[in-house]
């Protein structure tokens, strides 16, 4: 197996004509008319995913009132990624991505309206809430990669930074609005209502998703990083052989692994903050059920606003220096998160998360742009799904960042993962500047 480093991406000429004439923000969005539809379908996902994040989190601190509990439910909703996650990436580099992902959001819409209706009849137990999360990480594990995978499909290789760029403002748009919306539904409507929205959320993205095209676009698959190497019709893969086939490529790409591994530790130590929120907001910062669900809501959004904000940025510059950027992002949120951890007043953490949410952004738009620009098609759906099986090896983190909070406290607990990071940033700054020097 080759160990050839892939060249840059090439530069498509109509993109760089266009950016002649005027801002290329969003030029994925103008120029690809597919890639509309795979954001209007993005967007139905995503706000489904965050109403969820919070009414989920919501319902399992005031069943049980434990941030190890917590911490349970996102290792529940992760932990099927370690397994299947790299059949995910087989799946996506051997299927149609477009179905897949269709198949997924679909399963989800059922899972969601199995909730909804398990509230509408007063029959909701933890236990129900941990089997849904186990069995939504079952299907996100094969649909995430695909989801990845597909944008280079979609836009080509020239507009890989910008359409992953749009990708993550759209995410952090739904960011921005679907918490508040799920945060005044709590407080003000039954609980079952924000699931049936959810469910309905879903099955819109199926519906976008049927307009996307059935092949790649024009030149992708003839472009370096683009070209497939395809068995014989006659040759029986299986799928561990493709596994098997992928980890000897990685082993041979020392900037693409050298990517994943640093994106692993970076995760671990982020991402304690977004499960554990709905009990710190309900311990520090609100004074009955209705304000801690609206200050929930509120907090999401806020970390939204700066997130969409960073995430328009990244789509903005040109592919240069991003390696550091990314640095400069894990370390912006570190510092933000620390001083949320020690602040007891609500209208000031709510200012410091959108500081937070500009270095989130930055680091997950940037991680991916990056790993995707290092990685052949051939095995890119397989790839994603390393980075996928990496978000299941947190929930570990995040399970563990849930009993330090149990034992010492949820600031203490939060200051520790934001110190982490910030060390974790400087010393791959100063001690790896193979990645630090990444464009």
């Amino acid at each position: 197996m080759s160990s050839v480093r892939p060249p840059a991406p090439e530069i498509d000429p109509i993109a760089e004509l266009g950016a002649g004439r005027r801002l290329g923000t969003f030029d994925s969005l103008i120029e690809v008319p597919a890639f509309r539809w795979y954001m209007a379908a993005m967007v139905g996902n995503w706000a489904s995913m965050q109403m969820q994040q919070v009414v989920r989190g919501f319902l399992v601190y005031n069943l049980t009132g434990s941030y190890a509990a917590l911490g349970g439910m996102a290792l529940a909703n992760s932990a099927p990624r370690l397994v299947l996650a790299l059949f995910g990436g087989v799946m996506a580099d051997r299927m149609p991505k477009r179905l897949v992902l269709q198949g997924g959001q679909s399963f989800n819409a059922f899972l969601t309206l199995s909730i909804g209706l398990l509230l509408a009849f007063d029959l909701l137990r933890f236990e129900h809430l941990l089997i849904s999360a186990v069995l939504q990480g079952i299907s996100n594990s094969f649909t995430q990669p695909s989801r990845q995978a597909l944008i280079p499909e979609v836009v080509g290789l020239g507009r890989l930074t910008n359409a992953v760029a749009l990708n993550a403002s759209g995410m952090n748009t739904m960011r921005l609005t679907a918490p508040a919306v799920a945060g005044m539904m709590l407080a003000f409507v039954d609980f079952e209502w924000v699931y049936f929205l959810m469910t309905g959320l879903y099955m819109a993205a199926v519906l976008a998703l049927m307009r996307l095209p059935r092949r790649p676009i024009e030149g992708y698959e003839d472009s370096a990083l683009g070209a497939s190497r395809r068995t014989g019709s006659g040759e029986d893969r299986s799928g561990l052989r493709d596994i098997g086939d992928a980890l000897r490529y990685l082993r041979g790409q020392r900037a693409l692994a050298l990517l994943l591994v640093v994106h692993l530790f970076i995760v671990v130590f982020s991402m304690p903050y977004q499960r554990l929120l709905p009990g710190f907001v309900h311990e520090v910062l609100s004074n009955s059920e209705q304000q801690t669900a609206l200050r929930l809501g509120f907090l999401y959004t806020a970390t939204g606003l700066g997130a969409l904000t960073g995430s328009l940025v990244i789509a903005s510059i040109p592919g240069r220096r991003r390696g550091k950027l990314l640095l400069y992002g894990t370390a912006l949120m570190g510092a933000s998160l620390l001083a949320f951890a020690v602040s007891e007043v609500f209208w000031l953490s709510a200012g410091i998360v959108i500081v937070m949410g500009l270095g989130q952004a930055s680091r997950q738009a940037l991680s991916q742009v990056l790993i995707q620009t290092h990685v052949t098609n051939e095995y890119r759906g397989r790839i994603s799904s390393i980075m996928m099986m990496e978000m299941g090896l947190t929930s570990f983190g995040t399970f563990g960042f849930g009993v330090l909070a149990s034992k010492l406290g949820i600031q203490e607990a939060l200051g520790v993962a934001a110190v982490a990071l910030m060390l974790v940033s400087a010393f791959v700054y100063v001690f790896v500047p193979r990645y630090r020097d990444l464009d």
